[in-house]
């Protein structure tokens, strides 16, 4: 047999997602937003994880840093919104210790009453952060490649598109998915399921869709767009109005493009806009998706209309994503399925896959281990592996 999926039981094991949490999630680089979301000091982003929290502010020298969002005394939660501003300072709402901007703890109340507390010593956690053309990153954990290098095979085809002078463009996106976060990342970065699932799109470029597969688990695909004269209006009008983007090369100017990078981040690359789509994990079979759209400045009505028109479009086409991923999950637990044969139009579902079996080895196993015993027999696998490979 060629290549297979993933089996099912991974997808809705709680052993399985626990190896997660560190395998995977804690260890890779996630994506938090663009420098353009916090332009002035004090202004911030918070970006959830599982059980973990971090934040990232720009301080009054105009950097940007990262940490921990909670206080290093007893352990409350900073900062609650998702994006804000918080002044010169961050304050604990519970007992008032203040830390300045770059992390610094600048106040305790009632200091003289630690005997020796060394201020210096508890400031902000720092975390892991990469600004990579614009758009900030943060690692939790780990020691892999850096967002730079994984991106450095595609980096000069999405230079045109100026990441760095991108700006939000309406309003960030959050929705629940009755479904694990590896089925939404499995529908999201094939193309094999547009002519029976997103008529739209087929309607657009399906006929013509292309992808290729890089190192460093990420990988690319879209195509042209199509001059379709009976296509619904909205498909009708965009491709009416679309205007030209003239930093664009000519072949990218009605072109559709998906960039994703392992594990679980896409960017979505339009002639008019750019954004791009998470899926955080939230328990075994659940999953959220997080998005944010931007575009360069362009004050032609024509680039307006077909921004909203862009939106529409792609509204309808997250609609049909979610039915069809929780369609998928639905059907993971049936006694009628183990694992299934995979096209070699899905060589990026085959990408994605091998690089979850390579960071926990029993993802291999077509059946499920016995209740309790997933942990020990991954650490056993990733033993024998960590031996071969020594050999």
């Amino acid at each position: 047999m060629g290549w297979s999926t993933l089996p099912g039981w991974i997808y809705a094991s709680d052993e399985f997602f626990a190896l997660e949490h560190d395998a995977i999630f804690m260890s890779t680089w996630q994506i938090v937003g663009h420098l353009s979301d916090i332009p002035a000091p004090g202004d911030y982003l918070r970006f959830d994880l599982l059980d973990q929290s971090a934040i990232v502010v720009r301080n009054e020298a105009g950097r940007v840093g990262a940490f921990h969002n909670v206080c290093r005394h007893r352990a409350f939660r900073l900062l609650d919104d998702a994006q804000g501003r918080t002044q010169s300072a961050i304050r604990c709402r519970y007992h008032g210790f203040t830390y300045d901007l770059d992390g610094s703890l600048r106040t305790v109340p009632g200091e003289e009453s630690f005997e020796g507390l060394d201020k210096t010593c508890f400031g902000l956690k720092p975390v892991d952060l990469e600004i990579w053309q614009g758009f900030i990153f943060i690692r939790f954990g780990g020691s892999g490649p850096s967002v730079a290098a994984q991106f450095a095979p595609i980096e000069a085809q999405l230079a045109p598109y100026r990441f760095d002078d991108l700006v939000p463009y309406g309003r960030a996106g959050t929705a629940s998915i009755a479904a694990d976060w590896k089925v939404a990342v499995d529908n999201n970065i094939e193309g094999y399921h547009i002519p029976v699932a997103h008529p739209g799109l087929q309607r657009l470029y399906g006929h013509d869709y292309r992808f290729e597969l890089h190192p460093l688990g990420v990988s690319h695909a879209g195509g042209p767009l199509r001059e379709v004269s009976a296509s619904p209006w909205s498909e009708r009008h965009y491709l009416k109005l679309l205007p030209a983007v003239d930093t664009l090369p000519e072949e990218r100017r009605r072109f559709w493009g998906y960039y994703s990078m392992f594990p679980n981040l896409a960017f979505d690359v339009y002639p008019d806009m750019i954004d791009f789509f998470q899926i955080l994990p939230v328990a075994p079979g659940r999953s959220m998706s997080r998005s944010r759209s931007y575009a360069l400045p362009d004050a032609r009505r024509e680039m307006a209309a077909a921004r909203w028109l862009n939106m529409r479009i792609n509204t309808q086409t997250g609609l049909e994503d979610v039915h069809l991923v929780e369609g998928v999950q639905a059907g993971l637990g049936s006694l009628g399925y183990g694992a299934g044969p995979l096209s070699g139009r899905e060589a990026r579902v085959k990408q994605f896959h091998d690089l979850i079996r390579a960071a926990i080895p029993v993802a291999a196993q077509d059946m499920p281990p016995s209740p309790g015993s997933v942990a020990d027999l991954n650490r056993s696998l990733l033993t024998n592996v960590g031996a071969r490979a020594a050999r």
